[in-house]
């Protein structure tokens, strides 16, 4: 194979037609629609799922987390099948079809946040793995039905197709930057620095602003409670959403406009996805009559 047909192969998504595109885009909004009104209706429950299955409470995105476990075993059974071991096999590729329910969970309340470009290749990437998985569990049923050579062939393709999906979940991440922190490469700001003045401010109500760090304008979102001043990083660490246009919910936490990531003014942490990632916090001081800022240590 040339590499121009790798190439061509491997950027099945970028040479989709207008009307590929748009298809894509259908189903997308249907998806989604559906999976957003299941967590509306699912109330303070299904919102929980949604934060454990984003993985707020790991502090990163479960479902990449998650997706060695099944492609490994997968590999595993087929490393397994060469050399003759049987049952090791069939039970490796169980545990991976019994893995690849949850992982799947993960990745689409992820992907029920993305737009675009992200989300048409997260589409592909899911029923690309659907195909896999079905190619997996028909190879179970085959195996356990004595046709074992059409159990193997089933398997060897439910894995080539399983790793081509998880090189567009690469593409996911590495090129096109999905659930990669916005705040990843923000600079730190060791010196206080004036933003605004305190009079600027009024309590119980969020304000932005920028300080300029070695020439880069970073956007800041405060909060006045009482006689202090809470401050974050005023990007979303989940999409790049602007949190001084949000609002504050439980008296200190903010919650993006785009897609609902609250963040707690004191300190930072994820109260509610899908954000995992914490909102970078800045100490504050006030100098005459400045409200002056410098990243946490």
């Amino acid at each position: 194979m040339s590499i121009d047909t790798l190439r061509d192969v491997t950027h099945i998504v970028d040479n989709l037609s207008p009307e590929q595109t748009a298809t894509l885009d259908s189903l997308s909004d249907q998806l989604q629609g559906f999976m957003r009104t299941l967590v509306d209706q699912g109330g303070p429950a299904a919102r929980r799922a949604k934060n454990w299955l984003n993985g707020v409470w790991l502090g990163h995105p479960l479902h990449p987390a998650l997706t060695d476990v099944p492609i490994g075993a997968w590999w595993a059974g087929a490393a397994l099948d060469l050399v003759g071991a049987r049952s090791a096999a069939d039970a490796a590729i169980t545990v991976g079809v019994l893995t690849a329910v949850p992982t799947a969970l993960a990745g689409a309340a992820d992907w029920s946040d993305t737009e675009a470009e992200q989300r048409r290749t997260g589409l592909v990437h899911a029923l690309l793995n659907s195909v896999g998985l079905t190619c997996m569990i028909g190879s179970l049923f085959a195996r356990r039905g004595d046709q074992r050579g059409v159990g193997v062939v089933l398997s060897m393709l439910g894995l080539g197709v399983t790793s081509f999906s998880a090189w567009l979940g690469g593409e996911l991440v590495y090129k096109q930057g999905t659930n990669v922190s916005r705040n990843a490469f923000e600079p730190h700001l060791d010196e206080f620095k004036p933003v605004m003045r305190m009079d600027e401010l009024q309590a119980d109500k969020l304000v932005g602003a920028e300080v300029e760090i070695e020439g880069t304008k970073l956007p800041i979102v405060l909060l006045k409670t009482g006689q202090n001043v809470l401050a974050l990083s005023g990007v979303c660490s989940h999409w790049g959403g602007p949190l001084a246009e949000g609002k504050i919910v439980d008296h200190q936490c903010v919650e993006c406009p785009w897609h609902g990531s609250t963040f707690d003014m004191a300190d930072g942490s994820v109260r509610q996805g899908p954000a995992t990632v914490p909102a970078p916090v800045f100490e504050t001081r006030v100098q005459g009559g400045n409200v002056e800022v410098r990243t946490r240590r």
